[in-house]
């Protein structure tokens, strides 16, 4: 009996590639993510430091108008980049939902192909599995009428 042989192998290594392509796009939209936040956070760090840096200047009274003017400059320009990393993470963050249905298709599209492998594979075995029984009840009756030929019996039903 030959040994099952799929077809469509050639489409599950292709859809396989596929999935893993959309988890490579989908970990470097993570890391991006990732850095983006780290970013953010470290332009807040920077706005509270400056902001403590102001006040102890005032306290001090060594705070000038051209040092205020400078801080606050320095601030709003903070302030811009801040609003812009937050407005480019809420874009990040809708590719990300993207990328992550892109590879849930890929993934069902996948296990998709393999059940239908799985399902004929196990009809193949079914069927080898009759056919052996059929020779198998073959041989039994061979040998059961060269018994009975042994033994004298010429017509048994």
């Amino acid at each position: 009996m030959p040994a099952f042989k799929f077809r469509l192998d050639f489409l599950i290594a292709l859809r396989r590639q596929k999935e893993e392509e959309a988890a490579v796009k989908l970990a470097r939209r993570l890391a991006s993510i990732a850095e983006l936040e780290e970013n953010i956070q470290a332009m807040f760090d920077q706005l509270n430091q400056m902001a403590a840096e102001i006040q102890a200047y005032g306290q001090t009274g060594r705070l000038t108008g051209p040092l205020l003017r400078l801080y606050s400059d320095y601030q709003s320009r903070v302030r811009q980049d801040l609003k812009k990393a937050e407005e480019l993470l809420i874009l990040s963050r809708r590719e990300e939902a993207k990328e992550r249905l892109a590879l849930t298709k890929a993934v069902v599209a996948r296990q998709l192909i393999e059940k239908t492998k799985e399902r004929q594979k196990e009809a193949f075995e079914v069927e080898a599995q009759y056919e052996e029984q059929k020779v198998l009840e073959e041989r039994a009756a061979l040998a059961r009428a060269r018994r009975l030929k042994e033994m004298g019996v010429d017509n048994v039903n």
